[in-house]
């Protein structure tokens, strides 16, 4: 059984990567468009590229799959964010 320092999302740890995205905010711009500011230290910066980089390769290559155009740049990195994302807040299995 492993504990919730094991808990990895994306081949990094859940907690390492909460970390990173708690560093990120928010902010709404005057024409209503909503930019993400941040630094996320450099400790936590790379388990968050090398978790994105396998959610992007991972949405790729199920477009892929689909007989679909895979998505790329722009549209397959905010893609990914927001999937890591879901995955690294949703309860895991065995806490649920």
């Amino acid at each position: 059984m492993t504990g919730p320092d094991d808990d990895l999302v994306a081949g990094e740890s859940r907690r390492e990567l909460r970390r990173a995205l708690s560093h990120l905010r928010t902010q709404r711009q005057d024409d209503g468009t909503l930019e993400l500011l941040g630094e996320v230290p450099p400790g936590l910066a790379d388990p968050l590229m090398r978790a994105l980089e396998r959610v992007a390769d991972e949405l790729a290559a199920d477009d892929e799959r689909r007989g679909e155009v895979p998505r790329s740049g722009g549209r397959l990195n905010a893609d990914a964010f927001v999937a890591l994302l879901l995955r690294v807040t949703d309860t895991p299995p065995d806490q649920a």
